[in-house]
């Protein structure tokens, strides 16, 4: 059985509740599904998944996963080498940022490269010799003595360099205009000293057998020869290269070529899906892409697999542009509408119970004859668990039941429109969004961009269109969503057509006569100001506990105080909370005024998670007038500060960040209430407070903010508060800041009515 291993290092306190995390914890959830690349030591396997890295020990089958929070600096890894003779892995990041990994695990950074902040810094290769590591960059090349772990020398050559290697005399490279050669004798500082000597090209270069060998990725693995003209050992394409000085492999994804020396090669014809392979002690190790790390035995020319693919249970990629918790389930849709020419494979999964669940979508391309990318929501049966709809951004609406993929549906099949009708390319523009079921099981989604935007698919699958012309040929509807008296909300994200709509259909979806409707455009605050939104974006919305509706655009924050006067009042205004200065003026400034509002959320405490497009996320007060939380990647181990959706688990209040880096949760101090005080529900812990522990103690399954007042046993008052939603915390301190003495303590605790109170008690030991 496989060994799971996140170690929690960055806490603000040790309470373990439901889910096994700690209230103010962090934990990060890497994809870890898609294989790379990977580098075979004596001991452990490293490999490296589109930016994650997690080790493999064949002898114990253990893994172990490295992110920030367990001792990396940074996120994105690029490339990584292995020294051996310092032991240490070299972790260097997209941004420049260099971590060196102790057998232990251990973590050493050097930042020197990165604070040089280089303009489009690029890195392309990694080269080691003895304790030598050679960093090619789209400038020159960096060395670092990975021994002393200081930076030697940067030759800063004007040169896209992809490669390099060394021997006793000279440092060859190849850069993208051919191959140079630099004296180690002279000033190789001065680029005047590096030597052209051949116009040759390669991604990755290697001394094999004393032989120095290229490799390029289209024209094939040659030889170079002292006089730099090449023998060419194989001339094609091929899909991967590797070297340790014993073994050298490359091929495609129909053979395999491994060289014992350049004389002598074995050619392995088997089909394969091979990203990257490496041969240790009788193992070939390969990187497969979504098929994960598989070690292979080499028997009778074939390569048979030694175990199951190694894939830890992750996400399968750190895409989370869209969230949303049904019942316990965490639902992802890990796509958006790709105006900015960002196309993303397509990614839906669900998280449920600390496992991940990834969707099928390795024959979805196969069976529909189209690109599967830009997967936009999900919405979840609510008669059957396993039954899935997802929209796209630009080719309809997907079916998959039991997380397999079963129908497609376009204009041919259903209501769905294209943008481009008459187009011969009209199937890959059929721009579907915002799924969401109502209480009565009718699917409702957007199609973008069209005559008829609003559309619902019955349990019977005949459908229904809904036209207003105020949303005639919106671009980029993203959320639907319905309150408690069964209206539906939408946002227009943009442009011209942006906006909020609300619409009553009471209940009947044919019968239009009945409706009442509103789409505003525009914003007009409380105070008389007006935001042109035309410019601007309108986000995302969240109802909270009070009914009252959060809307985040790009230019701020703002509240629909009263839903009704929104959907019947012309005279309507939004709210813009505001803090005052308290300098001794009356002024006072608008929350959030001009931040690019990205994500909100709603916790059990009716506080508000506020995600932003550029500067981390905040944790707000019920009406919004204190900041109690805002977390950066520079004072937390939030790994991005772009936040694209927030989801909170309904029972636990787990926050769950999906970032424009992955997605990471906070445990926070607030979960769902309980109905009703009991007292058997009512959970403390720990209990009975040891020595040791300096953490905070929790009283949970409390009704919404119920009072909670330790006492004595003599009825002293010690500390009183009141919860988040049905979570008390309490750091075990007396009114006094100073910490309470051995004794059996009364956890006396009232629901917000003050009509019912239950008794538990706490006992301390010191």
């Amino acid at each position: 059985m496989k060994k799971y291993i996140l170690l929690l290092a960055f806490l603000i306190c040790h309470i373990t509740i439901a889910m096994g995390q700690a209230i103010g914890s962090w934990k990060i959830y890497p994809a870890l599904q898609i294989a790379s690349s990977n580098i075979s030591t004596n001991d452990k396997i490293y490999s490296l998944c589109k930016g994650n890295l997690f080790s493999y020990v064949p002898s114990t089958t253990e893994v172990y996963v490295y992110d920030r929070i367990n001792g990396l600096n940074d996120t994105q890894i690029q490339h990584m080498s292995y020294c051996k003779e310092t032991q240490k892995l070299i972790i260097v990041y997209t941004n420049g940022n260099i971590d060196l990994v102790y057998p232990d695990e251990d973590v050493a950074n050097l930042k020197q490269l990165k604070d040089k902040n280089y303009t489009n810094l690029n890195i392309r290769s990694i080269y080691i010799s003895g304790k030598t590591a050679y960093i090619c960059t789209n400038f020159g090349i960096v060395t670092l003595n990975t021994e002393n772990e200081t930076f030697e020398n940067t030759y800063d050559l004007g040169l896209d360099v992809q490669c390099c290697v060394t021997d006793d005399e000279f440092i060859y490279l190849s850069s993208s205009s051919g191959m140079y050669r630099g004296d180690k004798s002279q000033n190789l500082l001065d680029i005047n000293n590096w030597e052209f000597v051949s116009r040759n090209a390669f991604h990755l270069m290697a001394f094999f057998k004393g032989e120095m060998i290229g490799y390029n990725q289209s024209t094939g693995l040659f030889i170079i020869q002292p006089q730099f003209y090449t023998t060419a050992l194989q001339s094609k394409p091929l899909s991967y290269f590797s070297c340790d000085g014993e073994t050298m492999i490359t091929g495609d994804h129909e053979n395999t070529y491994v060289y014992h020396s350049t004389t002598e090669m074995e050619e392995i014809k088997q089909s394969n899906m091979f990203s990257y392979l490496t041969y240790h002690n009788g193992t070939y190790w390969a990187s497969q892409g979504l098929d994960g790390l598989q070690p292979y035995k080499l028997e009778n020319g074939q390569f048979t697999p030694e175990t199951q693919p190694i894939q830890p249970d992750s996400p399968v990629r750190d895409y989370f542009c869209h969230m949303h918790y049904d019942g316990n389930r965490l639902l992802v849709a890990g796509g958006d509408l790709n105006y900015n020419s960002v196309i993303r494979d397509g990614t839906v999964m669900y998280y449920e119970n600390g496992t991940w669940y990834n969707f099928e979508e390795k024959n979805v391309p196969e069976e529909t004859n189209l690109q599967y990318t830009n997967v936009t929501s999900i919405a979840q049966d609510p008669d059957d668990p396993t039954h899935h709809y997802v929209s796209s951004a630009r080719r309809g609406l997907y079916e998959f039941k039991d997380l397999q993929f079963v129908e497609r549906y376009d204009y041919s099949n259903s209501a769905l429109k294209s943008i481009f009708p008459e187009s011969s390319n009209a199937i890959n523009y059929v721009s579907c969004d915002a799924l969401k079921y109502d209480s009565e099981g009718n699917l409702w989604m957007v199609n973008n961009q069209v005559d008829t935007i609003l559309l619902v698919m019955k349990p019977d699958k005949t459908w229904s269109k809904l036209y207003f012309q105020e949303l005639r040929e919106a671009p980029n509807s993203t959320y639907i969503y319905f309150d408690a008296q069964g209206r539906l909300w939408l946002n227009s994200k943009r442009l011209e057509y942006g906006g909020i709509f609300c619409l009553d259909y009471n209940g009947t979806i044919d019968d239009t006569s009945d409706d009442t409707y509103v789409f505003r455009h525009n914003i007009t605050n409380q105070d008389g100001v007006s935001y042109e939104l035309s410019k601007n974006y309108y986000n995302c919305f969240a109802q909270d506990l009070n009914g009252q509706i959060w809307v985040g655009t790009s230019c701020g924050l703002f509240v629909i105080e009263d839903p009704d006067d929104f959907l019947h009042n012309e005279n309507f205004t939004y709210t813009q909370i505001k803090i005052p200065r308290n300098d001794g003026t009356d002024y006072a400034d608008y929350l959030f005024n001009g931040i690019d509002i990205s994500a909100i959320a709603v916790d059990a405490a009716n506080r508000k998670w506020i995600g932003t497009s550029s500067n981390g996320i905040y944790l707000v007060s019920e009406d919004g007038q204190e900041t109690l939380q805002h977390f950066t990647v520079d004072n937390s181990p939030l790994i991005s500060d772009q936040i694209q959706s927030i989801a909170i688990h309904p029972q636990t209040g787990e926050v769950m960040i999906g970032t424009f880096l992955g997605l990471m949760s906070y445990m926070s101090d607030a979960s769902t209430p309980a109905a009703e005080l009991d007292k058997n529900n009512v959970s403390v812990y720990p209990n009975p407070v040891r020595p040791e522990y300096n953490g905070l103690i929790t009283v949970d399954g409390l009704t919404y903010n119920a009072e909670v007042k330790i006492t004595t046993v003599t009825g002293q008052l010690v500390y009183s508060g009141h919860a988040n939603g049905g979570l008390f915390t309490w750091n075990g301190c007396n009114q006094s800041g100073k910490r309470v003495a051995s004794g059996v303590y009364n956890v006396i605790s009232t629901n917000a009515e003050g009509k019912k109170a239950i008794v538990n008690r706490i006992t301390f030991i010191h």
